[in-house]
């Protein structure tokens, strides 16, 4: 077996698996467990997966903090806003969640759709105000600066009165096996509590971000109905996301 053929099945089985051992793929490759952990080895170095003792993860996704990020902004990430502007109707309740990808969806409603927008971002709420048609409602509770939201018990319980006919979210890592993770624990708390009163849910971002995890599990997978992103992404991948019935739409990458 070339070498490259068996970088590819050990990649395969850990996309399928989420993990892999040495001891495992030395026997289902018939190769020597030294010959896997060099294997193992220059996959990590290339950040394919994370490599630890005894075998590899998934590669988890390293995303700045929000603040970090404002003064680097990305104008590419408007290219996801049209299929999700499409989806919005006069009279809708939606979420319009923090980060750059859902800032520029808020800057970018239609001046004279009716909507009411439920969001935990300031600088969403900020963006709104000068919205006639639209009526903003902020989530209270504690403000988490490294996602720019707010967290906590009080956000979560004030989620939980409101019913939501789409919730947009920025991805932060999404794969098909682990779900939409994110790096923290009072951000996933508060997430799961907006997705679980929503009609439908849209992720929106670029294909780097799939097929990647996090450290906390917001939800499963088949929880998201709908995921918009950009023609780099893998066929293996959309195959994996359209088998899961999720909708996907794909925009081009420039």
């Amino acid at each position: 077996m070339l070498l490259a053929e068996r970088h590819q099945l050990i990649l395969e089985q850990l996309n399928l698996h989420g993990r892999i051992t040495s001891v495992e793929l030395a026997k289902s490759l018939a190769v020597s467990e030294d010959t896997i952990r060099r294997d193992l080895n220059k996959l990590g170095e290339l950040k394919l997966l994370h490599r630890v003792h005894g075998g590899a993860l998934v590669m988890q996704e390293e995303t700045p903090d929000y603040f970090d990020r404002l003064n680097t902004p990305d104008p590419s990430k408007k290219r996801f806003l049209e299929p999700a502007l499409n989806m919005l109707e006069a009279g809708q309740t939606i979420v319009i969640d923090s980060g750059e990808t859902c800032r520029y969806l808020a800057q970018n409603l239609p001046a004279n759709l009716p909507l009411t927008v439920v969001t935990g971002c300031p600088l969403i709420v900020q963006d709104l105000m000068q919205q006639p048609q639209v009526q903003v409602i902020q989530i209270g509770g504690k403000m988490f600066k490294p996602a720019m939201r707010t967290v906590g018990h009080s956000a979560i319980e004030m989620l939980k009165q409101i019913r939501f006919d789409i919730v947009f979210m920025g991805i932060c890592a999404f794969h098909a096996k682990h779900g939409f993770c994110v790096n923290y624990l009072e951000e996933a708390e508060v997430l799961r509590a907006t997705i679980d009163q929503a009609d439908r849910t849209v992720l929106m971002g670029p294909h780097d971000k799939l097929d990647k995890t996090k450290t906390y599990q917001i939800v499963p997978a088949h929880k998201i109905n709908h995921v918009i992103t950009d023609e780099g992404i893998r066929q293996d991948v959309q195959t994996s996301i359209q088998t899961l019935g999720i909708e996907l739409t794909i925009v081009p990458s420039n």
